[in-house]
């Protein structure tokens, strides 16, 4: 399946850019339709959480505070948009018909929920990546619910702006399910990638869902792929990842995500967590 529809969020973060030029790269490549979005937080759901042993007149205050911090936000996401879509030259439109195109979208809500129900038609969902700002939480909460209540992979941003994405693919393999989802959902891009790598660390693989068996998959799809099996040595997994695929000269790295519960890797650290944390290539992930 070709991708055509392409989901954004904004958050009003610096990072938004990224986004933006990593969806425009996507969009370029498959001639595809943009939907960018922004979710406005409604403060009056807060109430419950921060109402207990305060006056109602302090808890108006709060909420108009709020609102306002919304209405600026919203306004900055939306100087953002007209600034990327003038500069990229893209058409408004509301289909893949005559793209690539974009479309402008604003709702009120919370925004994990919102971008995982929007995402359930869209092929892929592009976001930002969170680094030390006002918005982390936000944007951690979406990505996840993006992740995990979409159905839809996600790509997610490096910290500058890719020039392309999917010219040269990493594939991150161990064998299991979520990267053999991942594998799936990145189709489009191994079809039409210059070269792919598949990237072992150790031998993690399951006898029936070797890396060599991914080869041969891929070989059916028209795809050729080379394999490197990779040891970590002192540094760990991701680092051994990314260091491999920067070897490559990869502009894409597909992997599974939350290969243990999303609870274990925020306790105890996971590779999922720390390639976000470092890397500097668009990360296209499935769970």
């Amino acid at each position: 399946m070709a991708i055509k529809v392409i989901l954004t969020p904004l958050f009003g973060v610096p990072s938004d850019e990224a986004a933006l030029a990593t969806a425009l790269a996507v969009a370029q490549k498959f001639s595809a339709h943009i939907d960018v979005m922004h979710i406005r937080a409604d403060p009056r759901t807060m109430i419950p959480y921060i109402g207990e042993g305060m006056s109602g007149a302090l808890i108006e205050e709060m909420i108009a505070s709020a609102e306002q911090q919304a209405e600026e936000r919203a306004k900055r996401v939306r100087q953002t948009f007209d600034n990327w879509q003038a500069k990229a030259g893209l058409a408004l439109g509301d289909s893949a018909a005559n793209a690539p195109n974009c479309a402008w979208i604003e709702d009120t809500g919370r925004p994990d929920a919102c971008i995982a129900r929007r995402g359930r038609v869209a092929d892929v969902v592009v976001i930002a990546r969170a680094e030390g700002e006002n918005a982390a939480t936000t944007i951690t909460e979406t990505l996840e619910a993006a992740l995990m209540d979409s159905g839809t992979p996600l790509l997610v941003a490096p910290a500058g702006a890719p020039e392309t994405v999917g010219g040269h693919v990493a594939v991150a393999w161990n064998g299991g399910l979520e990267a053999a989802r991942a594998v799936t959902a990145a189709m489009p891009f191994l079809k039409g990638a210059e070269d792919v790598t598949i990237l072992t660390v150790g031998d993690p693989c399951p006898p029936e869902a070797t890396q060599e068996a991914l080869a041969g998959y891929l070989a059916n799809h028209g795809v050729k792929a080379r394999i490197r099996n990779l040891e970590a040595g002192d540094e760990s997994m991701s680092a051994t990842l990314l260091s491999a695929a920067r070897e490559a000269n990869a502009d894409l790295m597909v992997m599974g995500a939350y290969t243990h519960s999303r609870l274990r890797e925020l306790v105890f650290g996971g590779v999922t967590y720390e390639v976000l944390a470092a890397a500097d290539v668009p990360i296209l992930m499935a769970h």
